[in-house]
């Protein structure tokens, strides 16, 4: 293949002026070789004097045709950083204008890709703390540590898709602001796929501290802290739902989207398939299927009809994780997931048997019952049947008083063994 390079007439002149520049020495030289030195000499002289510019003269062109390479390859640069940003940009535009039909939106900061790359240390590899649709690097941006989310490792998803998705984060982060949802402070639009900075979360996400991937001491959470987390991921998921005057759908709710930060606070994040519903509608009729295998609804499985209850499936199937400490696509009997485990063990009476050791330690058989009972009403087969996440978040309230009313219990008897505690 060929390459053209382009050369201003500054440089194309300097050539010139290069070319010439052998001829002028020799020319210069010739009386002083002549006067001082022999005929063989003088030959020779010449010759290493000819030689000597004519190199001199490579040197020089090559210095400036490398710089005139390193000019184009910035200019090139500069260009697909403005296109990316346009077009970026435009799409972006464009989803807001759909979803928030002109309403205000969270503010969000657009940083630049160098300070991306700042932020990064040059994309250092010993700052990513996260892999699968995006790589996560830990950095620091306006004095803060931030979580910055850029194209992951290569996957089977379109370039078009990539794009969506992350774009669709922006989209439904600025509709959305809530304690319990992870804080987007902004993203980078002059790359190919946009980049995002979120919050840094210090503490992990729940499904790490159900199954043991955090390093911790204390990395199995207690039943109490399990039922609170929970609490709070239903308030934002309330919030979602009946909180906007379009409900919005996550969509992929689990238990490795809802980080703990600090504090231990529920944070719920990634809304890369997360829908909005319009005004009037009770679903929004998908094209695709998306989400994670085990959190699925199945009723979406067979309509691609995206509603509220679809979130309440999922997060079903995170009150199940929450009270076995097994993952959703873990095989039981030989033939059956978590989910099918779960109902065919409500029915055959036998759930303490796969309730996890540390809930079984610390709670009575009336909360954990409660807690079944309620996480088995959001799994049912079919949506109509589930709850709504406002009755979700009614009932899990009452189970936390119920066992935070024990505990109260439990602690003034060892105290005051002699006096009443009611």
């Amino acid at each position: 293949m060929v390459s053209f390079y382009y050369y201003s007439p500054t440089i194309i002149s300097t050539f010139y002026t290069l070319h010439n520049f052998s001829t002028v020495l020799c020319f210069l030289l010739q009386p002083i070789v002549s006067l001082s030195l022999s005929s063989s000499s003088r030959e020779r002289v010449s010759c290493i004097v000819h030689a000597s510019a004519m190199s001199l003269w490579r040197s020089m062109m090559g210095m400036i045709k490398e710089k005139s390479i390193r000019m184009e390859k910035a200019r090139q640069l500069f260009e697909a950083k403005e296109e990316y940003f346009i077009c970026n940009g435009a799409m972006l535009l464009e989803k807001q204008v759909t979803c928030n039909q002109g309403r205000d939106t969270e503010p969000i900061k657009i940083f630049s890709a160098k300070d991306i790359q700042q932020a990064t240390n040059n994309y250092d590899p010993n700052l990513i703390f996260g892999s699968v649709i995006a790589t996560v690097y830990k950095g620091t941006l306006d004095e803060r540590e931030v979580a910055i989310k850029v194209k992951g490792p290569p996957t089977h998803w379109p370039f078009e898709k990539m794009v969506d998705f992350f774009l669709n984060q922006v989209t439904i982060k600025q509709l959305i602001s809530h304690k319990n949802v992870m804080r987007l402070y902004g993203c980078c639009l002059e790359t190919e796929i946009p980049m995002l900075v979120f919050e840094f979360i210090s503490n992990g996400t729940l499904f790490d501290h159900l199954n043991g991937k955090c390093n911790e001491i204390h990395c199995r959470i207690s039943w109490l802290e399990r039922v609170r987390i929970v609490t709070e991921t239903s308030y934002a998921l309330c919030y979602m739902h009946y909180g906007r005057p379009r409900p919005i759908v996550h969509l992929n709710v689990k238990s490795s989207n809802i980080f703990l930060d600090e504090s231990w606070t529920a944070k719920l994040s990634n809304f890369g398939f997360s829908v909005s519903i319009a005004p009037g509608e009770d679903f929004f009729q998908s094209s695709s299927i998306e989400g994670t295998i085990g959190y699925i609804d199945p009723e979406y499985l067979e309509t691609l009809r995206v509603t509220e209850k679809c979130d309440v499936y999922g997060f079903g199937v995170v009150l199940v994780e929450v009270l076995t400490s097994h993952y959703p696509t873990e095989t039981f009997l030989g033939h059956m997931n978590l989910v099918d485990y779960f109902v065919f063990s409500m029915k055959e009476n036998r759930i303490l048997q796969i309730v996890d050791d540390v809930v079984l330690s610390q709670g009575s058989n009336e909360d954990i019952q409660a807690f079944a009972e309620l996480a088995l009403r959001c799994i049912k087969k079919k949506g109509d049947e589930r709850l709504s996440m406002r009755e979700v978040t009614l009932e899990l309230r009452r189970i936390q008083h119920l066992i935070r009313s024990k505990q109260n219990k439990e602690t003034c008897s060892a105290q005051l063994p002699l006096m009443s505690c009611n």
